[in-house]
């Protein structure tokens, strides 16, 4: 395969940094405004493919320290020191219930990342079938 020529070299250059810039302005704006942070987020935001920012050391580095499931706000439950009129039973149920939806935020956090890893690794299988399947 013959090199592009300087000037479209420099074109490409010069439209992966403006990519990396919106990328990070993006997840810095997702950041600022408490909004969940994942790859399919920030690309939607910055316009650009999750397969840009999964190739991006510095930009998948920075998306993952920040990642966060959606919803991840826990429940709140009750201050029984309030003097609120609910009964023990019903403050036991909210705080087992609290616990079980932090457990179910926990596992779809790790299926969501997992999924987006194999999503990554599936789109670089099928890139590198292609260029074999060419030859």
């Amino acid at each position: 395969m013959t090199p592009l020529p300087e000037h479209l070299q420099q074109a490409s250059r010069a439209r992966i940094r403006r990519a990396e810039k919106r990328a990070r302005t993006a997840l810095a704006e997702l950041v600022r405004t408490g909004k969940p942070v994942s790859f399919t987020a920030v690309a939607r935001e910055a316009a650009v493919s999750t397969d840009f920012l999964y190739h991006s050391p510095e930009l998948r580095h920075q998306i993952e320290r920040h990642h966060t499931p959606a919803g991840s706000t826990p429940a709140v439950p009750a201050d029984p020191r309030r003097g609120s009129p609910t009964s023990a039973a019903v403050r036991a149920l909210s705080a087992r219930l609290t616990r079980q939806q932090q457990a179910h935020h926990e596992e779809v956090t790790r299926l969501r990342k997992a999924l987006e890893v194999a999503q990554g690794e599936n789109l670089d299988l099928r890139r590198r079938l292609g260029r074999h399947e060419t030859d």
